[in-house]
């Protein structure tokens, strides 16, 4: 992956980002500054599709241990 820069962020600036991105817990300057790098990106918008399914392929899994909050 190249580390070019977009709109003040880098490549590595994404992808240090990615989870906080697809979870919606970005300020909104940075969200913004994200979401105009992917538009330039192909690289970063492949990877954050990337972590995008693994993310909501792990939570569509089973519980298999209880929470420490359903034990309390």
């Amino acid at each position: 992956m190249k580390d070019h820069a977009s709109e003040g962020l880098t490549c590595w600036d994404v992808t240090d980002r990615a989870s906080d991105y697809l979870d919606d817990h970005l300020p909104s300057l940075t969200k913004v500054q994200v979401g105009l790098h992917l538009v330039a990106c192909a690289h970063c918008r492949s990877y954050i599709k990337q972590i995008n399914l693994v993310s909501s392929a792990l939570r569509s899994l089973p519980n298999l241990y209880p929470s420490i909050v359903n034990r309390l």
